[in-house]
């Protein structure tokens, strides 16, 4: 992949940063995630509630813009906890889509249940939210 797909506007953020890391490496290593990344339109915005920080990334044409707090309109806002949100990586995709039956996937399910995991524009926006947790999934 050339460089300069990520552009990171939030870097006074150190999520910002761990997000760039993870998404570069995820996106220069594995092509199947290259794909889903270049097909990618719209924003989705992750709010860290315990430490009070949000970061938008905005996707369009096989690029990442990475804003500070929650920028413009996103069609997604996930609302969670610093530890919680990694859990969202840990998903395996199973038929191109997220895999909620190991325990990665109920303990997901469990945060959104409880409400510890909020996802605003989860139905209406479900292809976005399908695929930025394609691109975020580390295993």
């Amino acid at each position: 992949m050339e460089e300069g797909f990520i552009e990171n506007r939030a870097e006074g953020v150190p999520f910002a940063g761990i997000l760039a890391g993870l998404l570069t490496e995820n996106l220069t290593q594995r092509p199947e995630k290259r794909a889903v990344f270049e097909a990618m339109c719209g924003a989705a915005a992750i709010e860290l509630t315990d430490i009070e920080t949000a970061v938008t990334l905005v996707f369009a044409g096989g690029k990442l813009r990475i804003e500070e707090g929650v920028a413009g309109s996103p069609g997604i806002v996930i609302r969670t906890t610093s530890d919680r949100v990694m859990d969202l990586n840990a998903l395996r995709i199973v038929g191109g889509l997220p895999w909620y039956f190991d325990e990665a996937g109920r303990r997901v399910l469990g945060h959104l249940f409880t409400g510890r995991l909020k996802i605003s524009g989860m139905l209406t926006n479900l292809v976005l939210l399908t695929r930025l947790t394609k691109i975020m999934s580390v295993v």
